[in-house]
């Protein structure tokens, strides 16, 4: 991977706020910033939970309609 796909990458970590710079001098130093993918990780898990509500309470509605 040539140096530029690298800053390119790590530019749009940077914009997501998944990644933070700090520089010293000529050196930056990169660090992980783990809340964006806990609040993603929130949010997927919210949505998992309606679903499977919502497609357990279709499945019953269906089930007893065929009875």
């Amino acid at each position: 991977m040539s140096l530029n796909a690298v800053s390119k990458h790590i530019r749009i970590l940077e914009r997501a706020t998944l990644v933070r710079r700090r520089r010293s001098g000529r050196e930056h130093v990169l660090s992980l910033n783990p809340a964006p993918l806990d609040e993603a990780a929130a949010w997927i898990e919210q949505q998992r939970t309606f679903w499977n509500a919502s497609l357990d309470a279709l499945e019953r509605a269906l089930a007893e309609h065929e009875d």
